[in-house]
Parts: structure tokens; C-alpha cells; sequence
């Protein structure tokens, strides 16, 4: 009789758990839909608030030089991607190379959407389908994220050494304090002192990294030169537009990375939109007219956000080949 009842129960778990993954399918189906959504609504809100500003712009364009600072942003991003696989590996988090790098293009969508939240939560289940535990990937999220803002202000530390200005020499040991105290806090022992605390609060024990200091160090210098990419992209941009000796090509590439600083501190606004125009304006009107440094701020959101869409549809064609091929040999 026991056998008999335990075969009851096994076929209705086997009868049950179908049924549980197609429903679980169908919501994340809609969740994925009503995530587009709120991107689209998100970007087209911006474009036609600033449409008019768009539509005005005069510009005589160097296409080759604009070509270039294209292909370095795509560049960045890409190793930018990389770096995030990197940083799973080392945690003992990753996934396959090609399935991480496009889980992190499509989480790029998420900034356009206000609250750094929804770029953690595109990434996150590409990894729960292997495995990966979702307050891994969250430490993750968060390391990166860290490194990203210390990548982004060594590269404004570093641009102050090329740029003699006295309203700048003001702020040279407020960033170097700045920096050395970020240095400081990613030393693992400290990070895995609050990861521990976390734990405890989400009744969790291995929420700690297994990183050494030296680690830190190298991923966060991996930051830095991956900034200096973008950051010469941003010059090749503005050399576009407006001429610029290379005397101040770090001076612009740090602008470029304390305004990116500035936005993703910015939680709620959508890809720090509104704020980095802000910082990019201030920080441009010492190198060239209120006009250009107008013009610039607005043309670089386009510049970032048509780089992003085209390598976010890439990705996109690129899995449809991949799954349509498997299903064939299937």
C-alpha cells in the first residue's frame, strides 16, 4: 500500500511540475514585456522633452572622427561586459562567456528605467537558470558597480595632473581622499565585514567574496583602463564637433568620467539623465563656448544610446541564429 501511495505521489509532482514552469514561463514572459515597455516609454519621454533641442542641433561633422569615437564606445562596452564575466569568475559565479556577455547587454536596457535595481534584475535570471544564486550575482552587481566608480575617478584624479586650472587644484585633495578612502573600503576584509552583516540579515552564510586584496587591485586597474578607452572615445566625439588640442584629452575623458559618477549616484534618474548633461556643460564651458559644450552634452546621450541599441539588437539577432540552429539539430 505504501508503494502504491508513493507512485500516486510521484506522478502527481511529475504532473504538477509542468504545469508549474509554464506558468512560471508565461510570468516571466510578461515581466520581460512590461520591462520593454517601461523602457521604451522611459527613453521616448526623454527624446521628445529634448526633441526640440535635437531637432535645432546645427552640426558640421567629422564623419570619420565620430566613426572612431563609435567604435571605441562599443569597445568599452564590450569590455566593460567582459569585466562583469570576470568578476563572476573570480566569485565563483559565472556562467558561459557568450550567455554572460549578452545577459549583460540586455541589462543595459535597465537604466533607462529609474532605479539602478532593473540592471540587477535582467542579469539575474540568465544566472538562476544555471545555477547561480541570486545574492551571488547581486555582490556582483555590486562590486562592479564599485569599480566602475573608481574607474571613473581615478580617470577625473588622474585628468586634474593635465589641466592647470586653479577651480580644479581646489578640489585635487577632495579626490584624492575620495579615492584613497575607496581603496581603502574594497579591501575584502572590509567588504566581506558588511557582506557578513547582510548575511545575517537575510538569514544567508556564504554571501562573502572569496577575492584577495591584490585581486581587488587588478580588477579595479582593469576599471580604470577601460575608462581611458571610453574616455578617449569622448575626446575623439568632441574633436568631431569642435576642435580640441590633445594637451586636454584627459582633461575631457575625466569630465566625461565624474559626470558618469555624478549619474549613477543619481538613482532615481533613468541612465543619470539630466544630471551627467548637467556636469558635462559645467565642466566643457572651460574649454570651449557655452554653445558647443550645449551641443556636446546632447549629442554624447545620442552618441552612448544609439551605441547601446545597436549592440543590444546584435546581441539580441546573434541568440535568435544561435537558438534557431539549435533547435534544427535538435
Amino acid at each position: 500500500m505504501e508503494d502504491v501511495n508513493e507512485q500516486e505521489i510521484n506522478k502527481t509532482e511529475m504532473q504538477t511540475a509542468p504545469e508549474k514552469n509554464g506558468k512560471k514561463q508565461k510570468i516571466m514572459k510578461i515581466v520581460k514585456a512590461l520591462f520593454l515597455v517601461a523602457v521604451f516609454v522611459f527613453m521616448g519621454r526623454y527624446f521628445y522633452k529634448n526633441w526640440d533641442d535635437i531637432k535645432s542641433l546645427d552640426l558640421d561633422l567629422n564623419w570619420g572622427v565620430f566613426a572612431g569615437s563609435m567604435l571605441l564606445y562599443f569597445a568599452y562596452k564590450l569590455t566593460l561586459a567582459s569585466l562583469w564575466h570576470y568578476i563572476t569568475w573570480l566569485d565563483k559565479a559565472s556562467i558561459r562567456y557568450p550567455d554572460a556577455i549578452t545577459a549583460y547587454l540586455y541589462s543595459i536596457l535597465g537604466k533607462y528605467i529609474p532605479g539602478k535595481v532593473f540592471m540587477l534584475a535582467a542579469r539575474i535570471p540568465a544566472y538562476e537558470e544555471k545555477g547561480v544564486p541570486m545574492r551571488k550575482v547581486t555582490v556582483c552587481f555590486l562590486l562592479e558597480n564599485v569599480c566602475t566608480l573608481l574607474g571613473a575617478g581615478f580617470l577625473f584624479l588622474i585628468s586634474l595632473f593635465f589641466f592647470p586650472n586653479d577651480l580644479l587644484k581646489d578640489y585635487f585633495f577632495a579626490v584624492v581622499i575620495f579615492v584613497v578612502v575607496f581603496f581603502i573600503c574594497i579591501n575584502p576584509k572590509i567588504i566581506n565585514f558588511f557582506l557578513r552583516i547582510a548575511g545575517k540579515l537575510m538569514k544567508k552564510n556564504d554571501m562573502e567574496i572569496p577575492f584577495n586584496y591584490l585581486q581587488m587591485i587588478k580588477v579595479v586597474l582593469l576599471f580604470i583602463c577601460n575608462w581611458l578607452i571610453v574616455g578617449t572615445g569622448f575626446y575623439m566625439l568632441i574633436c568631431s564637433i569642435y576642435p580640441l588640442p590633445i594637451s586636454q584629452w584627459l582633461y575631457v575623458g575625466g569630465i566625461f568620467g565624474l559626470s558618469a559618477i555624478i549619474g549613477i549616484l543619481s538613482i532615481f534618474a533613468p541612465s543619470g539623465i539630466g544630471v551627467r548633461e548637467g556636469i558635462l556643460i559645467l565642466g566643457l564651458n572651460l574649454v570651449m563656448p557655452n554653445e558647443y559644450s550645449v551641443i556636446i552634452s546632447i549629442v554624447s546621450r545620442l552618441w552612448a544610446t544609439i551605441a547601446e541599441l545597436i549592440l543590444i539588437l546584435a546581441a539580441f539577432i546573434i541568440n535568435m541564429i544561435k537558438k534557431r540552429k539549435n533547435r534544427l539539430v535538435v
